[in-house]
C-alpha cells in the first residue's frame, strides 16, 4: 500500500509545481494593450495641406507590415520624429511654448490635455486616432519654410 501513497505523493508534487509554474507564467505575461492594434508613432510623413502641393504638414506616423499608418499612438516615455512631430502641432496651433526636441514628458502631456480639452477630444494625455482628427497641424510652404496655417487631418492628403 506504501507504492500507490508514493505514487500519489509524486503527482501531487510534479501537479503542485506545474501548477506554480503556470501561475508564474500567466503574471509574468503582460497585458492587453489599452491601445490595441495600434503602433508607436516611431516616425513623421508630409502630408499636402488644402489641396495645395506646396503646402505641407508633418503627422506622426507608424508602420504596420512596413506599411505607414496614421493608426498610431504616443505616450508618456516615447521619443522620436513622431514625438517632434507632435510638439510642433502644440506649439504653432495650440500655443503650448513646448520645446520641441522629441521627447514626450510631462510637459508635453499637459500641452496635449490642454489641446485635447480645448478641441473636443478624448482627454487622457496621449495621442492616438482621435486626437489626431481633432487638433490643428501646421502646415508651411514646402519652397520657402514660411508658415501658413494650421489645418485639420481631414484637409490633409498623403503625399
Amino acid at each position: 500500500m506504501k507504492l500507490p501513497s508514493r505514487r500519489l505523493a509524486g503527482l501531487a508534487t510534479t501537479g503542485a509545481t506545474v501548477a506554480a509554474l503556470m501561475g508564474a507564467a500567466v503574471v509574468a505575461a503582460p497585458s492587453a494593450s489599452a491601445h490595441g492594434t495600434y503602433r508607436h508613432c516611431t516616425n513623421s510623413t508630409s502630408f499636402t495641406a488644402a489641396n495645395v502641393n506646396d503646402y505641407r504638414a508633418s503627422i506622426p506616423i507608424g508602420y504596420v507590415n512596413s506599411a505607414e499608418t496614421l493608426n498610431c499612438y504616443l505616450t508618456n516615455g516615447d521619443s522620436g520624429p513622431g514625438v517632434s512631430a507632435l510638439q510642433r502641432a502644440l506649439n504653432r496651433c495650440h500655443s503650448a511654448g513646448l520645446v520641441a526636441d522629441g521627447v514626450f514628458g510631462d510637459l508635453t502631456e499637459a500641452a496635449l490635455r490642454s489641446a485635447q480639452r480645448a478641441t473636443g477630444a478624448t482627454v487622457d494625455g496621449e495621442y492616438g486616432p482621435n486626437t489626431l482628427t481633432h487638433i490643428k497641424w501646421p502646415a508651411f510652404r514646402q519652397s520657402t519654410g514660411q508658415f501658413v496655417a494650421c489645418y485639420r487631418s481631414g484637409q490633409l492628403a498623403w503625399v
